[in-house]
């Protein structure tokens, strides 16, 4: 039983121009839940918008614009009611399965009454940390799927404790190919055929990159949505499969986003610069740490206007539009990582990650 719907009603919510929900999962104008079993900690779990494609009536036909896992639940004292999704052929009780395509991510969306409780989850090995909106009783929790990741079903296990005890559930999600577009590239042989120096040079950035990314501990540190660095055409280059002089090379894990030289680049979201240097492949690179292990990635500028360890906030201005490091052309290279996961930067503004506006709750 898979999370999608396909013939249901669908309310589009609209929020200052964000597609902030794809409605609930309304059968003859109701919420839908069959209770299977009981357990001291939780009260009502229900599944409420899952993965959808925008219905035609919102303006976006044919595009996906929200990849987002809505679970609501309530914890209270008397008990937990499993649900399943309400598909075209009926309502009934199976194991919850959610698809993601490789560089997706997911929210979970947890509402609970006792704002002492803690959530926690995990899925493949991966920890998912869990965080609380402003109304301090709705809990998100973010999954990101690697551009690489393997295809198939893995269990999602989410653990709930309030005082009334401890809970855990259990999710699917299960990964899609992408089917990625290739793309081959023509560049000076110096950029591509490395002499031992450089190489030394870039598997010593390699490394530094893979010990800020392993800081996933950190709070989190936006309170409102993501934006886009700046405006510019996007060449549509995340996922490619790479072929540079006719070596295949890694895939390329960001958006490319062309503007003029000396563009002004903004900051995603609030966050704690982690990296501005100098790199060889990226050229002048600004890491900024979003918390919860989520960073988004600046590359090619022509200058870095902030220092490593400062504190910046959504909208401010960190660098400028450049061609440094190996790029054809004036470009911005806009990354996003969340626990690792290569994931699409702009998957963050279409979900409107972890703002208290993509807030769903058991009515």
């Amino acid at each position: 039983m898979y999370g999608s719907i396909q013939s249901h009603k669908h309310a589009c919510e609209r929020i200052d121009g964000t597609v902030a929900g794809i409605g609930t999962m309304v059968l003859d104008g109701m919420l839908n839940t069959i209770c299977q079993r009981r357990s001291p900690s939780l009260e009502l779990l229900t599944c409420l918008s899952v993965r959808s494609a925008v219905p035609a009536q919102c303006g976006f036909a044919g595009r996906t614009v929200l990849n987002i896992l809505h679970v609501a639940v309530v914890v209270g004292a008397s008990g937990l009611c499993a649900a399943s999704p309400l598909l075209a052929e009926g309502v009934g009780v199976a194991p919850t399965v959610f698809r993601a395509t490789q560089g997706e991510i997911v929210e979970i969306v947890l509402s609970v009454s006792d704002r002492s409780t803690t959530v926690t989850g995990t899925w493949r090995g991966t920890n998912v940390p869990f965080f609380s909106l402003s109304d301090s009783t709705t809990m998100v929790g973010l999954v990101g799927a690697d551009l690489a990741s393997k295809l198939g079903k893995d269990a999602l296990n989410v653990t709930m404790t309030s005082p009334q005890g401890t809970e855990t559930r259990r999710f699917f999600i299960e990964v899609v190919d992408a089917s990625f577009p290739v793309q081959r590239l023509t560049l000076p042989n110096n950029m591509v055929d490395l002499d031992v120096a450089i190489l030394k040079r870039v598997r010593k950035e390699a490394k530094h990159l893979r010990s800020i990314f392993a800081h996933t501990r950190v709070p989190r540190a936006w309170t409102d949505s993501f934006v886009a660095p700046l405006d510019g055409k996007i060449s549509g280059a995340f996922g490619r499969r790479r072929f540079i002089n006719g070596q295949k090379k890694n895939p390329h894990t960001g958006e490319d986003i062309s503007a003029p030289q000396g563009a002004q680049v903004q900051a995603s979201n609030r966050g704690i610069v982690r990296l501005a240097t100098e790199q060889f492949f990226s050229g002048k690179s600004i890491l900024i740490d979003h918390g919860l292990g989520l960073f988004t990635m600046y590359f090619h500028l022509s200058e870095m206007l902030v220092n490593e360890g400062d504190t910046v906030d959504r909208g401010a201005v960190i660098g400028l539009v450049g061609s440094t490091g190996r790029a054809t052309g004036p470009h911005l290279h806009w990354g996003a990582r969340l626990n690792n996961a290569r994931v699409d930067p702009y998957e963050l503004i279409r979900m409107n990650v972890g703002s208290s506006r993509t807030n769903v709750r058991a009515q």
